[in-house]
């Protein structure tokens, strides 16, 4: 897949397919693609939790906050939850690089999710206890964001964005995401 396609299909799911499971493999591939990204130093201080488990699915999903600009809506349904989960762990001493480091990593798990045929969401805002418990946190490590993986259930346009870049869903259940034209965002 050419990257500039991959790029436009990359969009943040919040409705999946649920009764498709990923398999350990595919979550081990998509870790993969994160262990081989660019970071600080090359010191690889990342770790990565692969959940695939029914059970322990069902552990980290309440821990999740899933949509802030959807005000009404509590996050996917029976049926509607992700199938699987990466939880990208960081020292807790934080180094300056430690957020960019995360950052470049979960991209690089989610467009190597994409590529294989599967939606993600990046999640940054969740009960970090309940996450902690619920994997296996390396000592001395914290939970940064988890990464909600599995095969899309909803559609998801991007259109220019006119006066708001709040994202939104339409009548038909349709996510709407408005992006800046490339001549705004380039100084």
């Amino acid at each position: 897949m050419r990257f500039s396609k991959l790029v436009l299909e990359t969009r943040s799911i919040r409705r999946f397919k649920q009764s498709v499971r990923l398999s350990r493999e595919n979550i081990f591939k998509f870790v993969d693609s994160a262990r081989l990204a660019p970071n600080a130093a090359n010191l690889q201080v990342l770790r990565f939790s692969a959940v695939t488990s029914e059970n322990n699915c069902e552990r980290i999903f309440p821990a999740l906050k899933w949509a802030g600009y959807l005000e009404e809506w509590t996050g996917p349904e029976e049926g509607e939850k992700p199938a699987a989960y990466i939880v990208i762990h960081a020292p807790d001493e934080e180094k300056p690089y430690t957020k960019m480091d995360v950052g470049i990593a979960a991209a690089y798990i989610v467009l190597s999710a994409r590529e294989a045929g599967y939606g993600s969401c990046i999640i940054m805002s969740f009960d970090c206890g309940i996450i902690s418990e619920a994997v296996d946190t390396p000592e001395n490590y914290r939970p940064q964001l988890v990464i909600a993986l599995g095969v899309s259930g909803e559609e998801v346009i991007l259109e220019t964005a006119l006066k708001d870049i709040r994202y939104w869903r339409d009548e038909l259940g349709i996510h709407h995401v408005p992006k800046l034209k490339l001549e705004e965002i380039i100084t």
